[in-house]
């Protein structure tokens, strides 16, 4: 008789901007998580003990400096942008 495989964990989904699927997807590439499920996993430990610790707040979320970080990412991702190419002469 077969064993039928049990999960350990409950099974949850949900949705992420393509921005933040591409980037899950090359920490996991790169190693610095096992899956996507560990990386997922680990976020979700990190927010609730934040939450939990009163240290973080919804309406001030971010530091500076992982707002500057941030910034720089999305400067990254408009310098591959050509917005001249749409534009008629």
């Amino acid at each position: 008789m077969a064993r039928e495989s049990v999960r350990k964990k409950p099974v949850i989904s949900g949705t992420v901007s393509p921005l933040h699927k591409k980037k899950i997807d090359k920490l996991v590439e790169a190693g610095e998580f096992a899956s996507i499920s560990d990386f997922l996993s680990q976020a979700v430990s990190e927010f609730l003990n934040k939450y939990e610790q009163n240290n973080f707040s919804p309406q001030n979320a971010l530091q500076p400096s992982q707002i500057e970080v941030l910034r720089n990412l999305i400067r990254e991702e408009i310098s591959d942008i050509d917005f001249g190419k749409n534009r008629k002469n």
